[in-house]
């Protein structure tokens, strides 16, 4: 195979581990080198693969561990849902869109209850990208 080939494949891994940051295809990027070094070396091209492939199994194998240490799931505190049991305040109020300020962010909001603008209420679930809320006496 052609060392461009590589130069290309090897490329294209690494900006697609800088987009995705899964720390998976960085090992397939490595492996894309060790087959540059193959080529050069003037292995043919079935050495070069197996050189790819085996260098970028043994390195996802050996640091399985390590990546899943380092790529937590994402906290709570990116989704909607940290906002469940937060107090806010009813900012505007058009028929039944409610829009409501909770730790500094405005949201749409909806309610079982008769708000006015001014009024305290607590968020108590999300439907979809609307926030719950309830009415605090």
């Amino acid at each position: 195979m052609d060392i461009y080939i590589w130069v290309a494949l090897m490329v294209i891994f690494f900006i697609m581990e800088l987009v995705t940051t899964s720390f998976f295809l960085v090992w397939f990027g490595v492996g894309s080198i060790v087959a540059i070094i193959l080529n050069y070396l003037g292995f043919d091209q079935y050495i070069q693969f197996i050189g790819f492939a085996l260098s970028s199994f043994i390195l996802i194998i050996c640091t399985r561990k390590f990546a899943k240490k380092i790529t937590k799931n994402p906290t709570k505190e990116a989704t909607p849902e940290r906002l469940i049991g937060k107090r806010g305040v009813v900012l505007n109020k058009i028929k039944d869109n409610i829009v409501i300020k909770v730790m500094g962010e405005e949201w749409s909001a909806y309610s079982e209850d008769i708000l006015n603008i001014g009024e305290n209420v607590e968020v108590v679930g999300i439907d979809s990208i609307k926030l719950i809320v309830k009415k605090i006496d």
